[in-house]
């Protein structure tokens, strides 16, 4: 309750092909997370601090991403939107010589080559899940 007025959100709760996504983001944000603080390990070890830092940032914006999805709040939809915009970029920019400060195992390295290319993928679908999902889009296609 707000100043005696109760706020009620009417979306219902993803079922089907979007749990589907919801899955394959969180096990894709478990797996760049745990080889991403042990790859930035070693290279905060080996003396090599930026390269482990993008490896956890990226590692991060996926985790951070997948979160924002989930949560489907209107911050969280924001933050989810500029994480998956920068996991859409940043694989790119990596093809050029600044490339060389991503670990091979952040899903940014060679536009996700380590991974098949599917960290860019997941990037594209949570994009479009967002993009499809906005609350306004929704009211509209209801004709609310």
């Amino acid at each position: 309750m707000t100043d005696g007025v109760e706020l009620h959100d009417g979306r219902q709760t993803a079922t089907g092909w979007p749990r589907v996504i919801f899955v394959l983001l969180a096990v894709g944000s478990a797996i760049f997370l745990w080889r991403g603080i042990v790859a930035s390990t070693d290279d905060f070890l080996g003396g090599h601090g930026a390269r482990g830092s993008l490896t956890l940032l990226s590692a991060a914006a996926w985790a951070a991403g997948t979160i924002g999805v989930v949560h489907n709040g209107r911050r969280m939809r924001r933050v989810a939107t500029a994480c998956w915009a920068a996991n859409l970029c940043a694989p790119f920019a990596a093809l050029t010589p600044f490339g060389d400060f991503l670990d091979r195992v952040s899903p940014w390295h060679d536009a996700g080559s380590t991974y098949f290319y599917l960290p860019t993928v997941g990037a594209l679908a949570a994009l479009a899940w967002l993009a499809w999902s906005m609350p306004a889009k929704i009211a509209t296609r209801n004709g609310g």
